[in-house]
């Protein structure tokens, strides 16, 4: 693993590329510009120098609902370089768009604010947003586990029907989704939302995963099947029982939680995706 690390930047001022520092100054005028959030590889320092710049640029409602559906993404090229290179990736959002993602259980929805640096917050309301959604809900921390759990068990499941049956890439396709599940809970065993898998041997890194447990994810991709998988499972089915919980030894009933009807019925959707 490459352990260089770009700077992560706390104000605009501290931006090296003149194209975007320009741009956020500018926009940080405007009176219906209200905050800005660096987030993606920019806000973990994963990227390279010539990376994008992600950002949320935090705007009145009433601005935000002036746009049309295609200027709610603002991208910008360096057109000096062939092919042109992409240099900003704005969004605009809005308070509607945060009260829409604090309602969701999705980590996808979670995670950018996680590490998302606010760069730019006059009132203080965007970083007050960010904490709000970046928090992770210890009090869903069963219902997540048992959730990540059972679509690591699913997805083991049908690699070895697949597998028995001979049929070579469905099994693969099976194994290659049980360990991005089993990626999925062991953040979730960490109590943290799962960021996109773009950087995760560096996010596992900083959260301390051991060398076994590495080494055994990297087995699994090296050699996809329902046996390099099925350690995996053996190994986070432990650290669970050894974290205290005893779920995982009545699987059957684990399940029937996830989809009861007073569960949470856009994870169960989430995790078919």
């Amino acid at each position: 693993m490459n352990e260089t690390r770009i700077p992560i930047v706390k104000t605009i001022a501290e931006i090296d590329d003149k194209m975007v520092r320009d741009r956020l100054e500018g926009l940080v005028k405007e009176p219906h510009v209200l905050g800005v959030m660096i987030w993606g590889s920019r806000a973990t320092g994963f990227g390279t120098p010539t990376t994008d710049w992600d950002a949320l640029i935090y705007v009145t409602e009433e601005y935000y609902d002036s746009l049309e559906l295609k200027d709610t993404i603002w991208l910008e090229f360096d057109e000096s370089v062939e092919p042109r290179k992409l240099v900003i990736d704005f969004s605009p959002i809005s308070n509607a768009w945060f009260r829409q993602q604090m309602e969701s259980p999705l980590d996808m929805d979670h995670f950018p604010y996680v590490e998302g640096v606010v760069i730019h917050d006059p009132s203080g309301k965007l970083e007050e947003w960010r904490q709000k959604l970046a928090r992770y809900p210890e009090e869903e921390h069963l219902d997540r586990l048992k959730n990540k759990y059972c679509t690591l068990l699913g997805a083991l499941g049908y690699t070895d029907i697949n597998q028995r049956r001979g049929y070579v890439y469905d099994s693969k396709l099976n194994a290659f989704r049980a360990v991005v599940a089993a990626v999925n809970l062991w953040f979730t065993m960490q109590k943290s939302w799962t960021p996109p898998l773009k950087w995760w041997t560096p996010h596992v890194k900083n959260m301390g995963m051991s060398n076994e447990t590495y080494k055994l994810f990297c087995e699994a991709l090296d050699a996809p099947k329902f046996e390099t998988v099925l350690e995996i499972f053996k190994s986070l089915k432990q650290q669970i029982v050894n974290q205290g919980y005893e779920f995982p030894n009545d699987s059957l009933s684990t399940f029937l939680e996830t989809i009861h009807v007073n569960g949470r019925p856009a994870q169960i959707r989430h995790t078919y995706i």
